[in-house]
């Protein structure tokens, strides 16, 4: 049975509270609204703001809007560049002497070994000179007897010549007479080369050093027999030295003959060996990728010895030089090193030069820039020739 309700009954609660509920519904979603909307105003905001900062900073979004390409340029100044090359090595003698025997005799004193200082005019090598005496003497002998037959020879062909004038003679005779003079001259001449080269001999018995230098090689003993130019010693000249200095391989544009160098030596701790560059080996160590540059250096007192080890500084300049930033070079190892150059309408010029000395990040520019003009040194390596650009705060402008 249905229970019917009186007609001024009040709503029940649940009623009520359904009506709450829609008001705040739709301010909430109002408010979602917003939120979407502020949400999408600070995307673009910061959209707008990214596309500025390209366009500001990266020359390839500028083309792309015909902006200005941003750059930092420096001119071009003059100025001294002061490089100092270093590279370590050891000490090498600056020339080496061949010795060899000048007689076929036994060795009879050999006063020195490797290793030793030797003056010039030291005993090196005595070899015996008895037989080379005994040589001399005969030979002597035989010149006198030759001398003594060409003199009875020429009384003998004037005797004959004469009998001949007198019709007491033959021609045979006079003939066979003139043959023995030729044959007393010939061994006249045979004796004495033989006692020129006695006397030759003799004086090649001792060998005496030619240098100031080191034993270097010593490849005879007593009581051993040489031949004529056989090789008996090597002498190492110490009077100058050289020393063999490792350098890097991206200074090989760098060394040049005739620089000034330095050297050091754990030897002679605080101690500095002035010197200068004779030798450039221009073969590159395949592992090392290094090369050998010589120093020459004074020896008076000998105490630098081959195989010493030392360091060389190895000094060169270049004075009141064009010099720009190395960075802003494009190529700066091939034929076609480059720069941009900024002219008076901002706008950059691809300008070839030619490249000398780099110290400290600096290049030495020899040909293509004048003082003054403005290179590019961030932002080029994005530029094509005859870009617009301009210049950043970053930019130095003397």
């Amino acid at each position: 049975m249905e229970t019917i309700k009186p007609a001024d009954q009040p709503p029940t609660p649940a009623s009520s509270e359904t009506f709450a509920r829609r008001p705040a519904t739709t301010e909430m979603k109002r408010s979602h609204w917003i939120i979407f909307f502020v949400i999408c105003l600070i995307l673009g905001i910061l959209v707008f703001a990214t596309v500025v900062h390209l366009i500001g900073t990266a020359p390839a979004t500028a083309r792309l809007v015909k902006a200005p390409s941003p750059v930092e340029t420096v001119p071009v100044r003059r100025q001294d560049l002061n490089e100092v090359i270093g590279g370590s090595g050891s000490v090498e003698q600056a020339q080496t002497v061949q010795l060899t025997s000048q007689v076929t005799a036994q060795v009879l004193e050999v006063p020195v070994k490797i290793g030793d200082i030797v003056k010039k005019g030291a005993l090196l090598v005595r070899w015996d000179d008895r037989l080379i005496q005994a040589t001399l003497e005969a030979n002597r002998a035989y010149v006198e007897s030759n001398n003594i037959k060409i003199q009875d020879e020429s009384r003998q062909v004037q005797r004959y010549k004469a009998l001949e004038q007198k019709n007491m003679g033959t021609p045979l005779e006079l003939e066979k007479s003139e043959m023995a003079l030729a044959d007393a001259k010939e061994a006249l001449a045979k004796a004495t080369l033989s006692l020129r080269q006695a006397e030759i001999d003799l004086e090649h018995v001792k060998m005496l050093s030619p240098l100031d230098g080191i034993v270097l090689e010593r490849l005879v003993n007593p009581g051993e027999n040489t031949h004529r130019d056989q090789i008996v010693m090597k002498i190492g000249a110490l009077n100058n030295v050289l020393l063999g200095a490792k350098i890097s391989e991206d200074k090989m544009h760098s060394v040049q003959l005739g620089l000034s160098a330095d050297a050091s030596f754990p030897a002679f701790p605080g101690e500095v060996f002035h010197g200068k560059v004779v030798k450039i080996d221009p073969n590159i160590d395949p592992v090392t990728r290094t090369f050998t540059t010589y120093v020459e250096i004074k020896n008076a007192d000998f105490r630098l010895k081959p195989g010493l080890s030392g360091f060389a500084r190895i000094a060169r300049s270049a004075k009141d030089v064009l010099a720009v930033p190395s960075i802003a070079i494009m190529n700066p190892s091939g034929e076609q090193a480059s720069v941009f150059v900024v002219d008076k309408t901002n706008h950059a010029q691809v300008r070839k030069i030619r490249p000398g000395i780099v110290v400290d990040a600096m290049t030495e520019v020899r040909d293509g820039l004048k003082q003054g003009e403005k290179v590019v040194t961030v932002g080029q390596l994005y530029l094509k020739n005859n870009d617009k650009v301009r210049t950043t705060e970053n930019s130095l402008e003397k």
